[in-house]
């Protein structure tokens, strides 16, 4: 039990860095998808863009359409495929 505890307060600094890095990667991660709408959130208003953030990956547009039902959800936008310029 006492080496335990030694142990614990000699290198108790070294640990309170790793703590402290890995609860700020844990907090930003969860605020980062927290705060960016996902597909199926309700939305307000109809053609409204957003960007989805996700950490790791680009951020992929968002727009507000309305479903069969009537209600109003975020969805990925379909964009049309790039035109080929002719050389």
């Amino acid at each position: 039990m006492w080496k335990t505890q030694a142990y614990f307060r000699r290198y108790w600094p070294n640990c309170q860095v790793a703590v402290l890095g890995i609860a700020t990667g844990v907090t930003l991660f969860l605020g980062v998808h927290a705060v960016s709408p996902h597909p199926g959130q309700n939305c307000a208003q109809l053609g409204q863009l957003k960007e989805e953030w996700e950490l790791g990956m680009s951020a992929q547009p968002l727009m507000c359409v309305a479903t069969l039902d009537g209600d109003l959800r975020y969805d990925h936008i379909i964009l049309p495929p790039p035109k080929k310029h002719p050389q």
